[in-house]
């Protein structure tokens, strides 16, 4: 194939797109980066909208996928939110929207022809996400063990970012622990996708896996999200109820019994030495900085032997620095600290335009200090409420709330009723239908559904999944989404809300 054919084949395959702008959306939460991805961001959204225009008007893709029209009617609504609020914060509104419609309608969609590729490209896609986080959460983990933290200017160069272990969390090199955190467990999710789709079964792990979960455990230790642990427990608790009616068909009763209390004692195991490990990795940077000052300083070194041997009274506790704390600390000024007050004053202020929203929940972008917004009435907000929406700059730290605040009642409506949709046609599928031809690919949907429900429970306190620009969180969920009608429909399962014409143009038989 010529060189020339093999590029315009590249910029019209979605998966293409898929995979370069999951690399550029993780880049983009890595401050340290100095937001090398601002040019190939911007190529990325035009290509998307190419990608999507493309679709609309010759291929129709989008008209395949499960519940398109909810989505369908979810884009028109937020697309009236922006319009009824322009000139207001625009042209950030439409690109918010752009970013909505990218997610859902060319993300979201896979050719259900196209078997053998699309399992081609997802091992791609996962492979390259565990690799990117593995490599960032090493590097932060490197940070906490030489004590290495500083600030960095963000890409816009207006707001200052925390880099390494500041404030007893591991920033490591992304936005938040919180973030850091999540992306390190859903990186190890990708890690059983692939095992199911490399080698047929989810406990068979590669090295690079392996090294992946252990570095992830270590920077979730260190980073004490709260909301990782909400979503960590949701997926234990989803795994126990799968793995319990998976016995109830096959075994007997104390057999099953049996089985789930091994599983029970294992995650038992495992939260119970998470103390452990903190009190262990707490004195992990003050080891090395006692051994480089014993390797460098000959002061040091003569202070630390007399210490030992305890002469004049002299105790090792004075020479070495107290091991570091690693916990959450509600006392500071983060603004996850204040969620309940973000979400009260954003929630205030959509009651405002409570049909189609705000279409963006940055009230006082690009304003000055003295200046008010009358987008909003401000006098119905307290001065309090008013200074969590500035301090939360459009980050509503709740998809839910995020959702209601820039798409109002009839946006929320839309999008929980496709939510509600998809996920129980995908439960019913799981767990009344036959899968007998092929045990694999249940395993597979049961990873991918688990995943993305416990992402559900996640954005209870973060915001992901939708209406957050460039979220890596966000991209995965759409694609593996995605990923599982596609899987879902090789057992021969309905696919709903395909028109005739879409059946027709893409023959859906199986390969």
């Amino acid at each position: 194939m010529a060189i020339s054919k093999k590029i315009v084949a590249g910029i019209n395959n979605p998966h293409l797109f898929r995979l370069i702008s999951l690399v550029i959306n993780v880049l983009f939460i890595v401050p340290s980066a100095l937001y090398i991805t601002n040019y190939p961001m911007k190529i990325a959204f035009v290509w998307g909208i190419y990608l999507i225009a493309k679709d609309f008007f010759f291929e129709r893709r989008m008209f395949t996928a499960r519940f398109w029209p909810i989505l369908f009617f979810f884009g028109v609504g937020f697309a009236f939110s922006v319009f009824l609020n322009f000139p207001y914060q625009f042209p950030d509104t439409a690109i918010n929207w752009v970013y909505a419609m990218q997610a859902v309608f060319l993300v979201y969609p896979f050719s259900f022809s196209e078997g053998k590729e699309n399992q081609m490209w997802m091992k791609r896609f996962n492979d390259c996400f565990i690799g990117l986080i593995f490599i960032l959460g090493a590097l932060s983990l490197i940070l906490y063990a030489f004590s290495i933290h500083y600030w960095v200017l963000d890409g816009t160069q207006t707001y200052w970012q925390r880099q390494g272990f500041i404030e007893n969390r591991l920033f490591g090199l992304y936005t938040s622990p919180n973030l850091g955190s999540a992306l390190g467990a859903v990186s190890v999710a990708a890690s059983l996708v692939n095992n199911v789709l490399k080698r047929g079964n989810w406990r068979h792990f590669q090295k690079l896996y392996v090294a992946n979960a252990i570095v992830q455990y270590l920077y979730f230790i260190l980073a004490s999200s709260r909301g990782t642990t909400l979503a960590l427990i949701a997926a234990g608790i989803l795994f126990l109820l799968y793995r319990g009616g998976q016995l109830l068909q096959s075994a007997s009763p104390a057999h099953f019994g049996k089985r789930i209390g091994k599983t029970i004692l294992v995650i038992f195991l495992v939260v119970s030495v998470n103390g452990s490990v903190a009190k262990v990795l707490s004195y992990v940077p003050i080891v090395n900085q006692g051994l480089y000052l014993l390797a460098t300083d000959a002061n040091f070194r003569e202070e630390f032997l007399s210490a030992e041997r305890q002469k004049n009274g002299k105790k090792l506790s004075d020479v070495i620095a107290a091991p570091v704390k690693i916990h959450h600390d509600d006392g500071n000024e983060e603004v996850s600290a204040g969620r309940l007050g973000i979400w009260k004053s954003g929630l205030k202020a959509m009651k405002q335009r409570p049909l189609f929203g705000l279409a963006d929940a940055d009230l006082y972008r690009r304003m000055k200090p003295d200046e008010v917004t009358d987008q909003v009435n401000m006098s119905q907000l307290s001065t309090s409420e008013r200074a969590s929406l500035k301090r939360a700059m459009g980050n509503m730290h709740s998809s839910y709330v995020a959702l209601l605040v820039k798409t109002g009642g009839i946006g929320f409506l839309l999008m929980g009723g496709f939510m509600v949709s998809y996920f129980l046609s995908h439960l019913k599928n799981l767990f009344f239908k036959d899968w007998n031809v092929d045990k694999d690919q249940k395993t597979l949907a049961a990873i991918l559904l688990i995943t993305l429900m416990s992402l559900l429970v996640l954005d209870l306190v973060e915001n992901h999944f939708i209406l957050s620009n460039r979220d890596p969180i966000g991209w995965v969920f759409w694609t593996y989404a995605g990923f599982l009608n596609v899987v879902a429909y090789k057992q021969g399962f309905s696919n709903p809300c395909c028109p005739k014409w879409a059946v027709e143009k893409f023959r859906f038989h199986k390969k």
